[in-house]
């Protein structure tokens, strides 16, 4: 099969720089079988192409995208998003429409990337991760003023435009919540794929220290960052009421201002991890006091598949079949006091090991967008 996969940025696992949308397209392509020939098209950044990357593409093609300014003032008068007028350029058409010529089939992958469909000529799908329209709704709910009136405006701009997606075009979203909601907002089928984690190396073992509650992820995403503030601002006083020693600790990349603002004494900022399983060992829970989201979230996946108890809201727990790790609170009395039993009884030294899970693969992602791929093929085919 040869495979054009354009992405909003190059596929990478950065501490720093990556995102969710740069780590799907990097799992998926280390676990892509050798008979399937790729082109990559994506976006120059701050982050340079993967040299495991580059070796598993057959070509790997970079476009510049407009200047985050420029992107701005034209997102004011168009019905497109800034992320989509910085990276839905002409020359992106153009290499779309070129490149999607010559291949089997053409995956597109990402919220800003998805009006190039309409550019793709032959098979096409789509990987819309977080639907625009439902991501800027959700977010409708943390602003406030001219901000909270942009984005609903927005939301209901990308409404438009997804119902107007061709109907050639498979759908796909990583969450089963999404996909359902989204399917009933355009009439038609939308696919859930779920992301894939990594295998643990072995079993995790608690390292010394003192009793630690981590919540881990990107700290400069919205609801992250209201996730944090109701941890150390409104969990944490109770759980220290009744274990004033313990340590919360706070670990993604680019945390802001607002979480930075939140180490003290008790609550440290860890930013940019290289690995999260150094700090899943220094934790005894992770907990995630969650009030909004989409999709599935990767760090409790992540958590668990190393062995360590999470606790969690709805929200926080969204799509996560049940697991002997997980609990799921009802309330934020529920929330504290789960902690506080996750707690109990923890020893300062080094713990037992802990058996991971069986985790979901990315080669079962990677085989699961191939079937979709292939169906897009038959289409073309009937």
């Amino acid at each position: 099969m040869r495979l054009v996969y354009v992405t909003e940025g190059v596929p990478n696992r950065d501490p720093e720089r990556g995102d969710g949308s740069s780590l799907i397209p990097y799992g998926v392509l280390g676990a892509l079988p050798d008979d399937v020939e790729v082109t990559l098209l994506t976006y120059t950044g701050d982050v340079p192409v993967p040299p495991e990357v580059a070796a598993r593409c057959a070509d790997v093609q970079l476009l510049r995208p407009r200047d985050p300014r420029l992107a701005l003032l034209r997102s004011l008068v168009s019905r497109a998003h800034p992320g989509a007028e910085a990276v839905c350029t002409p020359e992106a058409r153009a290499a779309v429409a070129r490149l999607s010529a010559d291949a089997d089939v053409t995956l597109v992958h990402g919220p800003h990337v998805t009006p190039l469909v309409h550019a793709v000529r032959g098979p096409v799908v789509l990987q819309a991760v977080d639907p625009w329209s439902m991501r800027l709704g959700m977010e409708v709910e943390l602003a406030t003023g001219l901000r909270r009136r942009f984005r609903a405006r927005k939301a209901r701009q990308a409404l438009v435009a997804e119902r107007a997606l061709p109907q050639r075009v498979r759908l796909l979203t990583v969450g089963q919540r999404d996909a359902e909601r989204w399917s009933a907002l355009l009439g038609r089928p939308v696919r859930a794929v779920p992301n894939g984690t990594e295998t643990p190396a072995g079993p995790r073992v608690r390292v010394p220290g003192p009793p630690t509650v981590c919540f881990v992820g990107s700290l400069h995403y919205e609801p992250n960052i209201e996730s944090a503030t109701v941890l150390v601002r409104e969990v944490a006083p109770q759980v220290w009421e009744q274990a004033p020693g313990t340590r919360f600790l706070l670990a993604g990349r680019q945390p802001t201002p607002a979480v930075l603002a939140l180490a003290e004494d008790r609550v440290e900022v860890r930013p940019n991890v290289p690995s999260m399983a150094d700090v899943f060992a220094e934790s005894d829970v992770a907990v995630f006091p969650d009030r909004h989201g989409l999709g599935i979230r990767n760090s409790v996946t992540e958590a668990l598949a190393a062995g360590l108890p999470v606790v969690a809201t709805a929200a926080g727990a969204r799509e996560q079949p049940p697991h002997p790790l997980l609990r799921v609170a009802g309330s934020e009395g529920e929330l504290v006091r789960l902690v506080r039993e996750a707690l109990t009884g923890q020893a300062a030294g080094p713990g037992p090991a802990t058996p991971a899970e069986p985790v979901r693969t990315w080669r079962t992602v990677a085989e699961e967008y191939l079937e979709e791929c292939r169906a897009s093929l038959s289409q073309v085919d009937r």
